[in-house]
């Protein structure tokens, strides 16, 4: 496909993950009040919009998939092996990774109400990837003809997917308790009101806890298989290359995020090295490339 077909596609998917999204939104937020005959026949109602939302919402969410998956499987054709060499290759593959990422924390997790967050996580990838170029077919270096390769890289895909999430879950749940309860201080309702909210702020900081708990034996795989593949390649475990710094100051920020939010005392504290984490993998995944150097991980760019 040429680049215009392929930005086309891009596009579409984003506008396809935020539709879905907003439908997501729109269900959650449908209510009805009262008793009785007249509030029973809104209920059905409202309940069958519930349904048919939700219906719509997963069929855009999966076009939008496949709409990204057309991507990932045309970088792969074109340059002949797995689409990890690139940004413009790593950001399109970790926009799809999302999916059934989702599909475990669903089942395994109870993290259906996540399902948003994650749309808006691929589309904020997928925006990513519209600003670089995927022209030109891109070269095997030999660093990277390894059997570590895949399994290292995918992952740490994983893991900075599952913080990614775990971030937008964490604004937006701020931002919510933040605005919502001042918005209805001098409603008679603010009492009911506030407990709904901080019932909805007590899911999402266990959802995001169940993201993070997910994301830190993944990293720590990835950094492992790195550290043997590095020790293959150039001979040592750990030459403080700018990525692998960046790359151990993410797994940190995760180790102590764990910590702080096991105990009491500093529980409060806890979310913020969610975007702590969530700074690392920006700039382990981009702006270590960006700045170049004598980093051996630039062949990423």
């Amino acid at each position: 496909m040429n680049n215009t077909v392929c930005l086309v596609i891009e596009i579409t998917s984003i506008i396809m993950y935020l539709l879905s999204a907003t439908l997501m939104v729109a269900k959650k937020n449908v209510q009805t009040h009262g008793t009785g005959k007249k509030a029973q026949e809104n209920n059905k109602e409202i309940h069958g919009t519930e349904k048919n939302s939700e219906k719509l919402s997963n069929t855009i969410w999966q076009i939008a998939v496949i709409l990204n998956g057309v991507i990932v499987v045309n970088n792969w054709l074109v340059n002949g092996y797995v689409p990890f060499v690139s940004m413009y290759q790593v950001l399109t593959f970790l926009a799809l990774t999302f999916a059934p990422i989702y599909i475990f924390m669903k089942y395994m997790r109870d993290g259906a109400w996540m399902k948003r967050y994650f749309a808006i996580a691929s589309a904020f990838c997928m925006t990513g990837v519209c600003f670089m170029s995927g022209r030109g077919v891109w070269h095997f270096p030999p660093a990277l003809q390894s059997v570590w390769f895949v399994p290292h890289i995918l992952a740490y895909m994983i893991a900075y997917s599952l913080v990614v999430v775990a971030f937008i879950i964490t604004v937006i749940s701020f931002l919510k308790k933040k605005f919502g309860t001042q918005s209805t201080k001098k409603d008679k309702e603010t009492k009911s009101h506030r407990e709904v909210m901080d019932e909805t702020v007590q899911k999402a900081d266990l959802g995001v806890y169940n993201l993070m708990v997910a994301a830190f034996p993944f990293m720590t795989t990835g950094m492992l298989f790195g550290a043997i593949w590095a020790d293959a390649v150039w001979g040592d475990f750990w030459s403080f290359d700018a990525k692998e710094n960046w790359s151990l100051v993410t797994w940190l920020m995760v180790i102590i995020y764990l910590h702080f939010r096991r105990e009491e005392d500093l529980k409060k504290y806890a979310k913020i090295f969610v975007v702590l984490a969530f700074v690392g993998v920006l700039v382990t995944m981009i702006f270590v490339n960006m700045m170049g150097g004598s980093s051996s991980h630039t062949y990423s760019m």
